[in-house]
């Protein structure tokens, strides 16, 4: 994810003297002095440096995404330290003037950077990927990215969509959403209890607490969510707050230990984090406690050393911009060239980014940040606000507009492609083609459109567990007359993906069928290896619940399965590894089910794609057969638990359809004029039912073997 959030131009200004007095904070903070704090621009320059690193070179920084964490620590601090200033001065907070200056500040960069990423994903984006990139950017203009993001990180079928290029708009959501209610609360404390400083810091601090205790939580149990929320990211805001609000000076050697310590602690978590980190939780606070430290080590210690050297202020001056405009480039080079980022791309992207950052600051931040000069009675205030309504405005409906057009575009073509399945004749076209001679050449034709397949979902409601479900959700298909088998599917999304070929298959040899799965959850006897505890729990339950649902039914002639198999393996329990773990926790269920007299019959996992797979195959159309293929690195990438355990479990078998789509050289995305992915890993409806004639044929010839074996055995 990209990182950094808004308002980090503004405190180039910021309180240079410590008051040491006590009694109410409107004395002290009014007593103050305001200067330069150029160490302020150095630590932002350190923080956007780890974000550029990590987003340009991750291998340099695997844990480059804490600079947003300095820079929520920054911000806190510099608003938190304004607002009381504006307290003790004036016995209140004059909230027009205070969200009026922000929108000055922080909208003109943020907007003109979304309007050139609306026109941009316009202009180069595949079609597929545009309306899902403009629904980011109007999310982004109205500030609720972060709760965008933490609601499709909950979203398994959502796991593998394309990052979209603002993507980073999601910090400036968590500080906008921040400096809406800050305010407020400091109007109230100076209001009611005229901001002393015991009870500023009283409150400051418990609503830190709060937000701490529930990220610690939440990222346990739901880390996407996390990652993203306000809630779990006020208290690193929060923090930098208390420090403005404490507003006492240590003594010089005091400050110099902790801009030493505090240094070091970012340092060490820019190093030695990274993706698997669990974060933010507990992990947050070194990156958050070391930004605190050297903010209060003011002109002491490292940074306030390097702060003195010029480049180095620079990039701090320009680090708003940097952040706005380095993701975009990440994204979209690659998505006009079709090729991922080179060295040479990513230094380009690099130069790219500070000329941008620089020419925005200049001409952009800067000149529009003074006008009006001054906000001081109506007139300018309303000019403001309605200068923010009109520009906010437009780029959300350019933003909107591009979105439905690029929505339209695709059900049209949706439309067009499914005119030529409507017969249901399915014989020369994906799985059905390979190895025939007799089927016509189809020219360009690719079924579904490109850029309507990963709408193309074979998935349904009623057969499906989200992420947040323990209880089984079993769709029925029956048998038109006297059923010849009654048969069970189960599994995770890979099986479901697969439910137009398993009812095709139940429809043509009379089957009473059962299907039911859930997301990311395989059937086994084990819990998963999944970061957030809700997660291990709800797919748990959904184990146990479909335990008494095959214990309570009579036992099925047939339960067919798959799963990802680059997907969670077990938790071990009795000291084994986790692929032992996950062999046995599948021979455990299979056996069961094998002793009440049903067959089990395991599909081996289909390949993993590329990951941009869709987007390329748009670009290539039907050249993609080789030209968008996976290696097998990454299409076998994962352990393949099912075929050892189908090995550990008499009365199982295994199906095997890899060959269809994979040779020596690596796996294609499209097959017969089909394309084969809706995203990296699930298969389109399309193809799916294309499947149903080789894979029936293929579980005939297990179950008969099986049955063969038995009879023998």
């Amino acid at each position: 994810m990209s990182e950094r959030p808004a308002s980090l131009l503004d405190g180039a200004r910021a309180t240079a003297g410590h008051p040491t007095g006590g009694g109410s904070l409107r004395a002290d903070v009014g007593g103050t002095t305001r200067g330069f704090r150029p160490e302020i621009q150095a630590l932002r320059a350190l923080a956007v440096g780890s974000v550029l690193l990590y987003h340009l070179w991750p291998g340099t920084v695997r844990g480059g995404f804490v600079g947003v964490d300095v820079f929520f620590v920054i911000s806190g601090y510099l608003i938190t330290g304004h607002l009381l200033r504006d307290a003790a001065v004036s016995g209140t907070v004059r909230l027009s003037h205070f969200w009026v200056r922000r929108a000055r500040r922080l909208l003109p960069a943020s907007l003109l950077v979304l309007a050139v990423v609306a026109v941009a994903t316009l202009l180069v984006v595949p079609l597929s990927q545009r309306a899902a990139f403009l629904h980011e950017v109007l999310a982004s203009t109205f500030y609720v990215e972060n709760w965008s993001l933490a609601a499709a990180s909950v979203d398994y079928l959502a796991a593998d969509d394309v990052a979209t290029p603002v993507q980073h708009y999601w910090s400036l959501g968590v500080e906008e959403q921040f400096y809406l209610v800050v305010p407020l609360l400091v109007l109230v404390l100076a209001r009611f209890w005229r901001a002393r400083r015991p009870v500023v810091l009283s409150a400051l601090g418990l609503l830190a607490v709060v937000s701490l205790v529930w990220c610690v939580r939440q990222t346990g149990e739901l880390p996407g969510v996390a990652y993203f929320s306000t809630l779990t990211r006020a208290w690193e805001l929060l923090a930098g707050g208390l420090l403005a609000a404490a507003a006492a000076a240590a003594p010089r050697p005091v400050r110099h230990g902790l801009g030493w310590a505090g240094l070091a602690a970012i340092l060490v978590a820019v190093v030695s984090y990274s993706g698997s980190t669990v974060f933010p939780g507990i992990a947050a606070l070194l990156p958050v406690l070391g930004a605190v430290a050297v903010l209060a080590a003011a002109d002491a210690g490292p940074v306030a050393l390097v702060a003195r050297l010029r480049p180095v202020t620079w990039v701090g001056d320009v680090s708003y911009a940097v952040y706005l405009w380095h993701w975009p480039l990440v994204v979209l080079v690659p998505a006009a060239t079709g090729e991922a980022l080179g060295p040479l791309d990513r230094c380009g992207v690099l130069v790219a980014t500070l000329g941008l950052a620089w020419l925005s600051t200049r001409f952009v931040e800067e000149p529009l940040r003074r006008l009006p000069r001054t906000l001081d009675g109506r007139r300018p205030v309303l000019a403001v606000v309605g200068a923010t309504v009109l520009a906010t405005g437009l780029v959300g409906s350019l933003a909107a507009a591009g979105a439905a057009q690029s929505r339209h575009r695709i059900d049209q073509l949706q439309a067009s492609a499914e005119q030529i399945v409507a017969a249901g004749d399915y014989t020369c076209l994906g799985a059905e083609a390979v190895g025939r001679s007799d089927c016509p050449d189809r020219g360009d034709l690719l079924v579904p459109a490109p850029a309507a397949a990963a709408e193309d979902d074979g998935n349904s409601a009623s057969c499906w567990a989200g992420t947040d479900e323990s209880v089984p959700r079993i769709c029925h298909q029956a048998a038109p007359l006297t059923p010849r088998a009654n048969v069970l599917v189960v599994g995770d999304s890979h099986s479901n993906a697969l439910i137009p070929a398993w009812r095709e298959i139940a429809r043509t040899r009379g089957w009473n069928l059962d299907i039911t799965g859930r997301a990311g959850c395989s059937w086994t006897s084990g819990v998963q290896d999944h970061p957030a505890k809700a997660f291990r729990t709800a797919c748990a339950a959904w184990k146990q619940a479909i335990a008494a649902h095959l214990a309570s039914h009579p036992a099925y002639d047939l339960i067919l399965t798959t799963s990802r198999q680059s997907g969670r393996l077990i938790r071990p329990t009795h000291g084994e590894t986790k692929q032992e773990a996950t062999v046995a926790a599948l021979h455990d269920v299979w056996a069961r089910e094998i002793a009440r007299g049903s067959v089990v019959i395991a599909l081996r996992d289909l390949p993993l794609a590329r990951e941009d797979v869709v987007a390329c195959v748009e670009r290539a159309g039907v050249r993609a057969a080789t030209d968008c293929r996976a290696a097998p690195s990454l299409a076998f990438s994962g352990y393949d638990a099912l075929t050892p355990a189908v090995a550990a479990t008499p009365g199982s078998a295994l199906v095997d359809l890899r060959d269809l789509l994979c040779t020596a050289s690596g796996c294609t995305p499209v097959l017969g004029n089909v394309v084969v992915y809706h995203d990296q890993q699930h298969v389109t409806a399309t193809f799916a039912r294309t499947l149903a004639g080789v894979l029936g044929r293929r579980i005939d010839a297990a179950y008969a073997r099986l049955q063969r074996d038995s009879r023998h055995g």
